[in-house]
């Protein structure tokens, strides 16, 4: 089953996602009250001309402090932390660097590894000015401490508008099931496989990434929930699930 076609099936099952999520702004600005666009994924893109700079700004850092915090975690915990960092007003890069390191573990608990994710905020927020002038190439994210490849493309894609998949176990596990990219593959050979295969849009593939997670969610999870999902007519494990005796990937 091509990747494109299970995008597409996705698209028609579950409708617009709407990410990236912001949770200082759920309820407001045309989002619903989990922060979420009452729309279609729409990358925030680099500076442009015009008096909502400083939101841009201020919504591309706190995606790239979510996207930390979502590390190893479900959304739900880091949506938490995220919040809990905005209730105090430290949803920037000054202020998270002046925070007192265990006031600020407290507030990221719920995010899980929070001694750890700590000190991965303090370095992207030291950081993040000098990055945010532009737009950051993925080695320079990549050599921040705490941002893996998933991350950095979670930062480019999101905050910046740039065509990059974000090829997280989600994505490798449906895709391997689906028979869209062989079993056992790597974070950056899934990656080089999905950006071949769909448009290089960086909405298309902002919006690519959320169903695929919404799907592993409620459909393909580890033990896979086959009947009547989207992909079933289609899927090789689907299929298999189908017959006697089958088993599951």
């Amino acid at each position: 089953m091509e990747l494109i076609k299970i995008i597409d099936r996705l698209a028609e099952a579950y409708g617009p996602r709407g990410w990236w999520p912001l949770p200082s702004r759920a309820g407001r600005e045309g989002r619903n009250d989990g922060g979420y666009l009452n729309a279609a994924s729409a990358p925030i893109g680099p500076d442009a001309a015009g008096p909502d700079r400083d939101a841009r700004r201020a919504a591309r850092f706190e995606i790239a402090v979510g996207a930390v915090l979502a590390q190893n975690t479900a959304w739900r915990g880091a949506s938490k932390a995220v919040a809990a960092l905005a209730s105090r007003a430290l949803l920037s890069p000054a202020a998270i660097v002046g925070a007192e390191l265990e006031g600020l573990e407290a507030l990221i608990r719920p995010a899980g590894t929070y001694a750890r994710k700590a000190v991965y905020l303090r370095t992207l927020a030291a950081a993040w000015p000098a990055l945010d002038e532009g737009i950051p190439s993925r080695a320079e994210l990549l050599a921040l401490r705490g941002v893996g490849h998933e991350t950095a493309d979670c930062i480019l894609c999101y905050c910046y508008g740039e065509p990059r998949f974000v090829a997280d176990a989600y994505a490798r596990r449906i895709g391997a099931r689906c028979g869209a990219a062989p079993a056992g593959l790597g974070y950056e050979e899934m990656r080089r496989i999905a950006e071949a295969a769909l448009p290089r849009d960086a909405a298309y593939l902002a919006e690519a990434h959320a169903l695929l997670v919404e799907h592993a969610k409620r459909r393909c999870r580890a033990k896979p929930l086959c009947e009547a999902c989207a992909l079933e007519r289609d899927c090789p494990t689907a299929r298999a699930t189908s017959r006697p005796n089958g088993r599951t990937t």
